[in-house]
C-alpha cells in the first residue's frame, strides 16, 4: 500500500488547478451593515501607504536590567485529546491539554521560572526559541541538558529578553513531539518604544495529521495523486481524484492549522475602524507559508523578536520554518477579509472546500460568512 513517505520519494506528478476564487465561497453569507460607509470620503485613505509609513517603528532597549519580578508558568507534556475542526478528534501530545500550548508571557528582565512536568511515554525537553539564555536553559537535548525522561520534571529558569515575538517546542524526539510547541511574547519594560495597539494577537502556525478514521480515505488520495488507483485502500475514497499534484495532495491530508484550528473553525480577529491592529506569527512547520491580508496593506515590523529600524509596507509576508514575524495595519477599509496562507493546497483541502490556514478581519457590524458561524 502506497504510504505518504513513497509519495515525498516518487515527487510530483501534476498541476494544481484549484483556483482562489473559492475564497468567494467561503466568504459566502457575510453581511454588510444597513448604514455601512464603505466608500465615503473619510476612508479613502485606504487607497494610500501613507498613514501606515507614518508610523514609528518599534525600538528596542539600549539595555535590559532586571526587573525585580518572577513570572511562574508550569506546563504538563501528555497527550491529549484537540478538535482542529466540531467534531474531529486527535490524540497529539500536547501542553497543559492543548496543541499548540499557552501563550507565555512576561517583561524585559523578569525572571521567568518554567516547571515541564513529562506525563509523555518518551524522554523530551523544551527549547526556548531564539531567546538567549543560559547554555545549561536551553533544553538543546544532548548539548546542554539531559532529557526530561517521562515522569520526571525539570525547572528552567532564564532572564526575559528585549520585547519580541518568540517560541518554545520540544527538541528531543522533536519529529513525534512536534505538537508539543507554543508561543513566547516579551512586554516592554518602559512604554514609548511601540504604537499603541488596539489588539496585539498571537498566531501560532502548525499542522495536525488526519484521524485514525481518515486513514483509508488519506492514503487513497495519495494514491491516486500518483496516477497508482489500483494502490488505493478505500477505492471512490477521493472526490477529486487527479486534481493537484503529488506534493499538494499530500499538504491537503492533514490539518493546517492558525492556532490549533483549522478554517472554517479559526477566530476570527475583531477590529474596529481606526484600529491600529498588531499581528504575531510563529511557525514551526517544515514549510514556508507566504501570509496574504485582503483590502489592506501591513508593515513588516518584527522578526525574529528584533524590530526592523524600517519597518517594510507589504500585503504579502512569507513566514518560514523556525520564524516569527509581526506585522500591524490600520483597520481603514471596513468589511470582512480574509487572511490566509496564500499556498492553495493549504487552504483548499481535497474536497476544494476553503480549509487550513485561514480566518478574517471582521469588522465590527459586520457578520461573518455562513460556513463560520
Amino acid at each position: 500500500m502506497l504510504k505518504r513517505r513513497d509519495v515525498l520519494r516518487l515527487g510530483a506528478a501534476g498541476a494544481l488547478g484549484l483556483a482562489t476564487t473559492n475564497v468567494g465561497k467561503a466568504m459566502a453569507g457575510a453581511t454588510v451593515p444597513a448604514a455601512s460607509s464603505v466608500g465615503a470620503d473619510a476612508e479613502l485613505d485606504r487607497l494610500t501607504t501613507a498613514g501606515l509609513r507614518a508610523l514609528p517603528p518599534l525600538r528596542p532597549p539600549d539595555s535590559v536590567s532586571r526587573s525585580g519580578q518572577t513570572k511562574r508558568f508550569t506546563l504538563t507534556l501528555a497527550p491529549a485529546t484537540v478538535q482542529p475542526l466540531p467534531k474531529h478528534r486527535i490524540s497529539v501530545p500536547a501542553i497543559n491539554g492543548t496543541s499548540p500550548g499557552p501563550v507565555l508571557r512576561a517583561g524585559e528582565g523578569d525572571e521567568v521560572e518554567i516547571t515541564v512536568i513529562n506525563r509523555l511515554p518518551r524522554a523530551t525537553s523544551l527549547h526556548w526559541h531564539g531567546i538567549p539564555i543560559p547554555f545549561t536553559m536551553d533544553g538543546s537535548g544532548s548539548f546542554s541538558q539531559q532529557a526530561i525522561r517521562p515522569n520526571e520534571t525539570f525547572v528552567y529558569r532564564f532572564i526575559a529578553p528585549q520585547a519580541g515575538t518568540y517560541m518554545y517546542h520540544s527538541h528531543i524526539n522533536e519529529l513525534e513531539f512536534a505538537s508539543v510547541s507554543g508561543m513566547f511574547i516579551v512586554d516592554p519594560q518602559v512604554d514609548g518604544r511601540e504604537p499603541h495597539y488596539a489588539s496585539d494577537l498571537p498566531i501560532f502556525i502548525s499542522s495536525i495529521p488526519w484521524e485514525k478514521a481518515r486513514a483509508a480515505e488519506e492514503q487513497t488520495i495519495l494514491a491516486d495523486s500518483m496516477m497508482m488507483t489500483g494502490m488505493g485502500a478505500k477505492p471512490g475514497a477521493d472526490p477529486l481524484p487527479g486534481v493537484g499534484d503529488a506534493m499538494d495532495r499530500m499538504d491537503m491530508v492533514e490539518y493546517w492549522c492558525f492556532n490549533g484550528k483549522t478554517f472554517p473553525a479559526t477566530q476570527p480577529i475583531a477590529v474596529r475602524s481606526g484600529d491600529l491592529v498588531r499581528l504575531r506569527f510563529g511557525n514551526l512547520t517544515n514549510m514556508a507559508h507566504p501570509i496574504h491580508l485582503h483590502g489592506h496593506w501591513f508593515r513588516l515590523i518584527a522578526q525574529d523578536g528584533s524590530p526592523l529600524e524600517r519597518p517594510q509596507t507589504m500585503n504579502t509576508v512569507p513566514v518560514h520554518p523556525g520564524q516569527t514575524v509581526d506585522i500591524d495595519f490600520l483597520a481603514n477599509n471596513p468589511g470582512v477579509w480574509p487572511l490566509h496562507c496564500h499556498i492553495v493546497a493549504h487552504m483548499v483541502d481535497n474536497h476544494d472546500v476553503m480549509s487550513g490556514l485561514m480566518t478574517v478581519v471582521q469588522y465590527e457590524g459586520f457578520g461573518l460568512p455562513a460556513m463560520m458561524m
